[in-house]
């Protein structure tokens, strides 16, 4: 690891709540069980979403479904908000960590992906009614999105394997 590397780390490592944390006895594990939460919501959502625009559950309309999406933005706030909270306590493990900078990297993606989809396929798939399909390539862009979400997810299990660096 580069000094710059070491200098920058130490910055996260100071960060709020980073040593709040490394001082308590119950903070990790309570940001845990949020995290927990926030992931539920998200992928919760998505999976219906996005599966709605891969041709299941055609009784509802697709502006049904995207009601879901609030939650789904609720809980890649926790799960972030947490996050930061895991990464501040401890970021030379995780920055170390191969499974937690390609779940990095899938977090990217699967904001692009979303971006992507809200801007070119919203609004045609925004009106599509009980029984109608989504096109081609909203489809896509839904098996992507749960592609990448559950990769996440089985990244961020698998944190603990990879784990190499301490702090």
């Amino acid at each position: 690891m580069s000094p710059q590397e070491l200098e920058v780390l130490n910055w996260f490592k100071f960060a709020w709540p980073g040593p709040l944390v490394r001082e308590s006895q119950w903070l990790f594990a309570f940001g845990e069980s949020i995290h927990f939460i926030g992931l539920c919501l998200l992928l919760g959502s998505m999976l219906f979403v996005d599966l709605r625009l891969m041709g299941y559950f055609k009784k509802f309309s697709v502006r049904a479904v995207l009601a879901y999406v609030p939650f789904a933005i609720l809980g890649f706030v926790l799960c972030a908000s947490t996050g930061w909270l895991f990464f501040t306590s401890n970021p030379a493990m995780y920055w170390e960590n191969t499974a937690f900078i390609v779940k990095m990297v899938a977090v990217l993606l699967a904001g692009l992906n979303a971006l992507i989809f809200t801007v070119w396929e919203h609004p045609k798939v925004v009106a599509l009614g009980p029984g109608e399909d989504a096109p081609p390539s909203a489809r896509f862009f839904a098996a992507a999105s749960l592609l990448l979400w559950f990769t996440v997810l089985l990244l961020g299990r698998w944190l603990p394997i990879f784990t190499v660096g301490t702090n």
